[in-house]
């Protein structure tokens, strides 16, 4: 495999797309087999299912910001037996796929592969397959058991043999531009997808041909391609969190026609036939359509209270998606009105103010302001609660309405962290209406600014706020650290 020079980047306030809430460390038991016994709610935690694999109608298996993986029965989801199955420090795992019943592998933000038997996942050893700066690994596809590929924040791919790991080189197929999400046909082909709009087709024997090639443009949110999938060689479909599609075929991707399927933000498509896609997004909804005629079609609810951020289609007649709470929905997307939601994931309180493992962490000094105007400001302090405590990571997640542009221009502009009278070293990765930053040095307590651009409101919460029918907004924060424990608090605030 060749490998092209990387280009230098520098280390701190880097702005990551593609992601959800913060890891909380809670190690569960977890059953030889898959569940079927009664739901097992746990409370101490929250617990965001960023992405989910079915490998079959019978099995899926999905991964959270904790460093866990729960696998289950769609059909009988009535248990949760999650298994910790990644330990290091940056265990937000974003990105699984699932080859066989036996075999699944999923991806961190320190450049770690983690492959294991979702039957019987205990704890696998986790491999280094990128490393620098640029080494969060935001998406991975496995066309085979033996074969698997990455794609980074810096325009990587690595592709690796999961049983064997190691010698994995990360080459750039993406000059410029951070990508989000991979999609493998054949062992001989994939297509990523980045958030300027562009598509990168390369053969992972090798990928140092490749080109980028741009098949959406228009604003920002247009133009962040967050997922795609490809059901064949010569036809894959990319979603935006404007909620477009489009559809092209890498081998000649050309310019082809954006279609509007979706008034809220899309976070996840899945496509088990060429003639159907079923995409679902953070107002709980989950739209189908065929991707090669998809005329207007109608988003159907899910899960009215929860952001849907991953869904996983293994035949045309079912689909998993999953949530920021630890809940999956599975459901016919021919006739989705009938589907009901169960936990499978660790989950916690957010009652106003406090939350899991209250007095980890408290909030203060909190504002937010300027969201009639579409000029959102939100400012406040999270402090560790004891002298021996300090928090390493925080994630804000927004309400409905408003979202984190995935530009990093914006988030370095706009995004101000201050420990003390000193600003610290720290990344980010903003996506789906969560923001999370993660400090390089932990501290104590942390005063965090953000303001547009770098938050985005609706024209319809605008108008909303404005006209008084909204009054108060509610920004969910976590923290966790050292020490700290992990604390999840709730901010109501004035939607002034």
């Amino acid at each position: 495999m060749s490998v092209r020079p990387r280009a230098a980047r520098p280390l701190a306030r880097r702005a990551l797309p593609g992601a959800g809430a913060l890891a909380l460390l809670f190690m569960c038991c977890i059953a030889a087999a898959l569940p079927t016994a009664g739901i097992a709610r746990e409370t101490g935690g929250d617990d965001y299912l960023y992405s989910i694999a079915c490998p079959s109608v019978g099995q899926c298996t999905a991964v959270d910001f904790g460093g866990r993986e729960v696998t289950f029965a769609p059909s009988a989801p009535t248990s949760r037996s999650a298994a910790v199955i990644d330990t290091g420090k940056a265990v937000a795992l974003h990105g699984v796929a699932c080859p066989s019943a036996t075999q699944c592998t999923t991806v961190d933000f320190e450049g770690q592969e983690i492959t294991f038997n979702p039957t019987s996942p205990e704890t696998p050893a986790s491999a280094p397959i990128d490393s620098g700066a640029t080494d969060f690994l935001l998406g991975v596809a496995c066309p085979s058991v033996s074969q698997c590929t990455a794609v980074d924040y810096g325009g990587q791919e690595v592709t690796f043999n999961p049983t064997s790991p190691g010698g994995a080189a990360p080459v750039i197929v993406d000059d410029n531009f951070s990508l989000h999400s991979v999609s493998c046909p054949s062992p001989s082909q994939c297509t990523a997808v980045d958030y300027s709009g562009h598509e990168v087709t390369f053969n992972p024997a090798s990928p140092g041909a490749s080109a980028p090639h741009q098949i959406i443009s228009g604003p920002t949110d247009a133009e962040s391609l967050d997922s795609v999938v490809c059901p064949s060689v010569s036809q894959c479909t990319a979603v935006s969190y404007a909620g477009v599609e489009v559809t092209f075929n890498p081998a000649s991707p050309g310019t082809p026609a954006p279609v509007k399927i979706d008034n809220g933000f899309v976070t996840s498509i899945a496509c088990p036939s060429e003639s159907q896609c079923t995409a679902v997004d953070r107002s709980g909804q989950e739209v189908t359509f065929n991707p090669t005629s998809p005329g207007t079609p109608v988003p159907a609810t899910l899960n009215a209270e929860e952001r849907l951020l991953a869904v996983a289609c293994p035949s045309p007649t079912q689909c998993t998606a999953v949530d920021t709470l630890g809940q999956e929905v599975t459901f016919d997307p021919g006739s989705p009105g009938s589907a009901t939601t169960a936990t499978v994931g660790v989950t916690g309180s957010t009652g106003p103010g406090g939350g899991a493992h209250a007095g980890h962490a408290s909030a203060s000094h909190a504002s937010l302001s300027g969201v009639g105007r579409r000029k959102a400001k939100l400012s406040f302090t999270i402090t560790a609660a004891g002298k021996a405590a300090s928090l390493e990571t925080i994630a804000i997640a927004l309400p409905k309405g408003m979202g984190f542009s995935g530009s990093k221009r914006s988030l370095a502009k706009a995004l101000r962290v201050m420990v003390g009278h000193s600003s610290p070293r720290f990344t980010t990765r903003a996506s789906h209406g969560t923001l999370v930053i993660a400090l390089r040095a932990a501290a104590s307590s942390v005063h965090i600014t953000i303001s547009a651009p770098a938050i985005t409101v609706t024209g319809a919460l605008a108008k909303m706020v404005s006209s008084r029918k909204v009054k108060t907004l509610s920004v969910t924060v976590d923290a966790a650290g050292a020490g700290a424990g992990a604390t999840l608090i709730t901010l109501k605030l004035a939607a002034s």
